[in-house]
Parts: structure tokens; C-alpha cells; sequence
């Protein structure tokens, strides 16, 4: 506060300050004036920004330098090779009259293979009644405070897969746990995964956690531990002993990742293995045209749709595999499988056990050398293939963009209504807008509570097992007689006035008055502001998503001649976006409600609550701002 001795003193001063201010205010003015179409053009520019991805990636590379990846030689051999094919050949004739079991007897066999060779071994229950197993190598270098785990599935392949995966494992788990360099104890987890591995690994996880001893049919089983868990890896050859290309998979619960450094010292140690195979990172590639996608020379659009889908899968929220469930105890863990493709070069029979098992030991080596948890790379990233990525700072840009448009329009609103922004009468007038914030907000705390309904319904449709057709026309229909209740209930008796503000002016003051759907947008933005904010830290893809599909019913929404065909028109924007949503997941629309269910039940992602608790309120009020009468209708 500049008191009258000061400006007298100092007006060169005061008199810049002054002319700053004005400055201010008159570029405030101008930006706010403009909010709509600057609106518009933010969100022109946030699509281009996606669309400009390819060119914004960055090639990867190892940023801890403690994995030493390629410093020492491989173990892993011919003969040892030959070795895991004949323990495939013994398992292949350990079966039973059914699938559980041939999973029972093969966890047995895998017990007395363990006990033949001096490992301890350890049995303990999954949450519908199977049994996992997992052995212990203690490292003779090591204090035992930390410990890698490499994880196999029984149940969930075909037997001769699952012979080669579990012979294979075993003669890894066999040579690197004998290794003089072991520095860390290694534990190799077989989980019983007939009825979910993910389930099977999360109850073995938290038995490994658990400070207590369970039991299991009356007898207190004996569960010994290794140190902290710090990496995983979970391996799996659905297609026997050949292969021509290895899906590698990172997607944990709602879009977590893994530290980058896992991933890429994964692709570090297959570009040096002998017999290289390519790398793919969504399992939907085998079955589209195939493309040279991870190439130098990789197409601009190529990248960017691998972009939209690694998104895609991060936006679902559903885990890819057994991994996840480390991920959901701080473990960096990925998931390695080997899938065949025609019409490319494939390694089969002992050239294809051997490649697999020194991709394993050369893994497994390299965390072997790490002192503590990988923090020097990312866990927020965009892959667009093995050698590309995009990091927070060149991703993170489209969906400030369409923030900063929600924001513009928000505050242009609030602060200077829905009018034209024209100057006060006279000089020793001020201009202040009046809203009627409490209706707006009972008016949305309706919408909460009708989307709380909608998703109510479909969760409990869901539970009765009524198929995933039926559990989505149940909820459109409900679905579209609320939306008609909610329009009614709301109707306020703004039609009985002009839509005209009204000015009043006190002391001083003149204090226009707002319709009724000025303040329904700003409380509907402000919503949709604030939680899509929230959400870009928790699940990015998620909220981009949900942004570009909402802003601009949020955004462009205002009374209409015809109040009909804008309601239409809101209500075709969401139904559009899952239109696409449904042609890029590879699912048919009619069954949207219905996955949606099932996954939220069974992986509690975050989706459901966006479409219920977000998507379906913001375009409920959308729809009230666009049927609100106008001074055309009036008259």
C-alpha cells in the first residue's frame, strides 16, 4: 500500500505500477472476452499436440548403469538347454483325467524335482482352494536382505506349453541359483492359475507379507521367506518350445507402470542375446497386418497409433498378467511371453530353450548387480514401441491444454456472465456479476446421484450374471428415463422472465444477475475441472481421454432456439466418443456396459466410476444448460 508521501516522492513509480496494472487488467479483459473461441482453438491445439507425439519421442536407453547389461558372460548353454527339454519331456506325461488334476500332479512333480536338486521348496494355498509352490536359492554372497522372483502359471496354458515354461524354469532356476556371482536370493513362484494366475500370484504375495503362519486344511504349513521382493518376472511359453517374437508386457492395475529401467534393460539384453527376436508390446499386433512398427524408419502414423493403444491399455486399468500383482506392492515386474507369428524367423526346439533361458539369466544377472529400487528412470511414460518413448514432459501438454480452455471459460463466466463484456456507466460505477451458486450446486449434486444410481444398477446387473448385452440395455434404458426425469425436475421458472440480466445498482455497485444456466455451466466445468486435474496424476490416459471426450459439451453447451436438437446433440458427443472407444478396444458396443461391470468388479478400475460418477453428470447438466429458456423462447 503506497502511502501519499511515498507517490509524492516516488511518481515515476507509482505511475509504472499503475500502467502495469491497466495493462493487466486490459489483457484480462481481452483473453476473457475472447474465452470461447480461445476455448475452440485450445482444444484444436491439444489434437494436434497428440497427433505430434511421434515427432516428440525420445529413443530409449538403460539410465542405471549398475545393470552392467553385456559386461559378463552367459551361463545358460546348450547342455543346460538340453536339460530343460528333457524335464518338458517328463512333464508332458504327468497328467490327470482332468485339468485340475494335471495341475495337481505336476505341482507335486515340480516339489520332488526341487527336493532331488537340495532346494527347499514350499506350498501354500491361492483364494479358491488351489496350492502355489515356490523354492528358495539363498545366495552365498548375499546378506539375504533382498530377492528377484521369476514366476510361471500352471492351469492357464495348453499341457505342452506349460511342460516347456515349467521345464524351462526349473533349469534356470537351477543355474542361476547355483551361480558363485548370486548375490541376491532368487525364488522361483509356480502359482496355480486355473482360476485367474493374477488372483493365485496376489495370494501368494500376501501370504509372502504376511507376519502370521495361516493354515490350510487343519495343518500349519511351513511358508519360508527370502528378503524384499525388488524384481520380478513372470515367464510363459504359450506356444511350446518355438518362438519368433516376444510380447512383453508392463500394465499393472489402472495405468501403473513399472520403473522404465526394467523394460529397457530387458530390450538392452535381447539386442545382445544370440537368436534376437523383435519385441512387441501389445499382443494385438499378431493378429493385424504387420507392420515395422519399432523400426528406425517406423511410420509417423504407425507410432502414433501404438501410442493410442498403449494409452488405451493404460486407460482400461485392467492388469495384462501375473505381474501386476507385484506392482501393486512396489515391485518393478513385467511380463515376458513367446508367441509365434507366420511369415517371420522363428527359433524352435533346443535353439529356442537356450535363447530363452540366457534372456532369463541375463535378467535376472543384471538386477542381480543393483544395490537398491530402481529410481533413476520414469513411471510416467508413453511407449511407442521398444526404442521410443515420451516422457511426462512431452505428453503431459494436451491435456494442460484443454484444462487452461475449461478454466478460460469458467472464469469468463463467473466474472463477467454471459453478456457481451462492456464497461461500467460511469467511472464510479463497479461491475459485479451475481450467480445463484446454490441451486447450481443441488442441481449437480442431483446429476451425482442419478450417475451414482446408473452405476449402482450396473454393477448389480453385473452380479446376477445376466450377460453383458442385457446388463447394457438395462442401464441405456434406465440411462435415458432419468436423463428425462433429471430435465424435468430441474426445469427452474427462469422461462417466466426474460432471459435478460438484470442490473442493480447499490452504492456504487452494479450488480447484474445471471440466469440460471450461466451458473449450472461454471459449477459443471469447475466439476469436470477439478476432477479430470486430480485424475491426470492417477491414470493420465484415463483423463485425456475423458477430457477430449467431454470439453466440448462442457464447453460450447448455451440455450438454443431449439432446445431439442441441442440436447441431441450433447447427447450424441458421449455416445460418439464410445463409439470409437469401442472400435480401438476391439469390443462391440452393446457390450460396453456389461465389460465395464465385469472389469470394475473383478480389477476395481477406475473407469466405471468416470463414466457414472463423471461423464454421465457433467452431460446431464450439459443437457439442463442447453434446454434452460431464452429470451427467444419468451417472447
Amino acid at each position: 500500500r503506497v502511502t501519499r508521501e511515498h507517490a509524492r516522492r516516488h511518481p515515476s513509480w507509482c505511475g509504472t505500477m499503475s500502467s502495469l496494472g491497466a495493462v493487466a487488467r486490459s489483457l484480462t479483459v481481452c483473453v476473457l472476452s475472447r474465452a470461447q473461441k480461445a476455448a475452440v482453438v485450445l482444444y484444436a491445439c491439444a489434437i494436434v499436440a497428440v497427433l505430434a507425439y511421434p515427432k516428440l519421442a525420445r529413443r530409449t536407453f538403460v539410465d542405471e548403469n549398475a545393470f552392467l547389461v553385456g559386461a559378463t558372460r552367459g551361463m545358460f548353454d546348450v547342455k543346460d538347454a538340453r536339460a530343460a527339454s528333457d524335464s518338458a519331456s517328463i512333464l508332458r506325461d504327468v497328467a490327470g483325467s482332468t485339468r485340475t488334476q494335471t495341475t495337481a500332479k505336476r505341482m507335486e512333480w515340480i516339489t520332488r524335482a526341487l527336493d532331488a536338486r537340495g532346494f527347499e521348496s514350499y506350498a501354500s494355498p491361492t483364494f479358491d482352494g488351489g496350492m502355489n509352490t515356490h523354492a528358495i536359492a539363498r545366495a552365498t554372497r548375499g546378506d539375504g536382505r533382498e530377492c528377484m522372483v521369476l514366476l510361471t502359471s500352471l492351469g492357464v496354458m495348453d499341457v505342452d506349453a506349460e511342460a516347456v515354461t515349467i521345464g524351462l524354469a526349473l533349469r534356470v532356476f537351477e543355474t542361476v541359483g547355483r551361480a558363485d556371482w548370486l548375490a541376491k536370493d532368487l525364488i522361483w513362484v509356480a502359482i496355480d492359475g486355473e482360476h485367474g494366475d493374477i488372483e493365485a500370484t496376489m495370494a501368494w504375495l500376501k501370504r509372502y507379507y504376511s507376519p502370521s503362519e495361516v493354515s490350510h486344511g487343519g495343518t500349519r504349513e511351513a511358508f519360508e521367506r527370502a528378503g524384499t521382493i525388488q524384481q520380478a518376472f513372470a515367464f510363459s511359453a504359450p506356444h511350446g518350445a518355438s518362438a519368433s517374437k516376444l510380447l512383453v508386457q508392463l500394465e499393472g492395475w489402472n495405468g501403473a507402470y513399472p520403473n522404465q529401467d526394467i523394460f529397457t534393460m530387458f530390450d538392452k539384453v535381447n539386442q545382445i542375446s544370440r537368436g534376437r527376436l523383435p519385441l512387441i508390446l501389445d499382443a494385438d499386433m499378431r493378429t493385424r497386418k504387420t507392420k515395422r512398427v519399432w523400426s528406425a524408419r517406423a511410420r509417423h502414423f504407425d507410432m502414433l497409433e501404438s501410442a493410442i493403444m498403449f494409452m488405451w491399455r493404460a486407460a482400461t486399468g485392467i492388469p495384462s498378467g501375473p505381474h501386476a500383482a507385484f506392482k501393486a506392492h512396489s515391485i518393478d515386474a513385467l511380463g515376458i511371453h513367446a508367441l509365434t507369428q507366420k511369415g517371420i524367423r522363428t527359433v524352435e526346439g533346443i535353439d529356442a530353450y537356450h535363447y530363452f533361458g540366457s534372456l532369463l539369466e541375463n535378467s535376472l544377472r543384471a538386477c542381480n548387480n543393483l544395490l537398491e529400487l530402481l529410481h533413476h528412470s520414469c513411471f510416467y511414460y508413453i511407449m511407442l514401441g521398444p526404442e521410443r518413448f515420451l516422457g511426462i514432459a512431452e505428453y503431459i501438454a494436451p491435456q494442460v491444454m484443454l484444462l487452461v480452455s475449461l478454466t478460460l471459460v469458467a472464469a469468463q463466466l463467473t466474472t463477467y456472465g454471459a453478456g457481451e463484456i462492456t464497461d461500467a456507466p460511469s467511472s464510479d460505477v463497479q461491475m459485479r456479476t451475481s450467480h445463484d451458486w446454490f441451486s447450481a450446486i443441488r442441481r449437480l449434486l442431483l446429476a451425482l446421484a442419478t450417475g451414482l444410481a446408473a452405476g449402482s444398477l450396473c454393477t448389480a446387473a453385473n452380479a446376477h450374471d445376466i450377460g453383458h448385452t442385457h446388463v447394457t440395455i438395462v442401464v441405456t434404458v434406465f440411462m435415458i428415463v432419468a436423463s428425462v426425469a433429471f430435465l424435468r425436475i430441474t426445469r427452474s421458472d427462469e422461462s417466466n422472465r426474460p432471459s435478460k440480466t438484470a442490473s442493480v445498482v447499490t452504492n456504487g455497485v452494479m450488480i447484474v444477475h445471471q440466469d440460471d444456466w450461466v451458473a449450472d455451466k461454471v459449477i459443471n466445468i469447475a466439476w469436470l475441472l477439478a476432477v479430470m486435474s486430480a485424475c491426470t496424476f492417477f491414470n493420465f490416459s484415463l483423463a485425456l481421454f475423458s477430457t477430449f471426450a467431454l470439453a466440448p459439451a462442457c464447453v460450447l453447451c448455451s440455450p438454443t432456439k431449439d432446445a431439442k436438437l441441442a440436447v441431441v446433440a450433447l447427447t450424441a458427443l458421449p455416445i460418439a466418443s464410445l463409439i470409437v472407444v469401442a472400435h480401438v478396444g476391439g469390443f462391440s458396443i452393446i457390450h460396453a456396459f456389461g465389460l465395464l461391470a465385469s472389469h470394475h468388479a473383478r480389477w476395481r478400475t477406475f473407469a466405471l466410476p468416470i463414466v457414472f460418477g463423471i461423464a454421465y453428470p457433467t452431460t446431464l447438466m450439459a443437457m439442463r444448460v442447453a434446454s434452460s429458456p431464452t429470451k427467444l423462447k419468451v417472447e
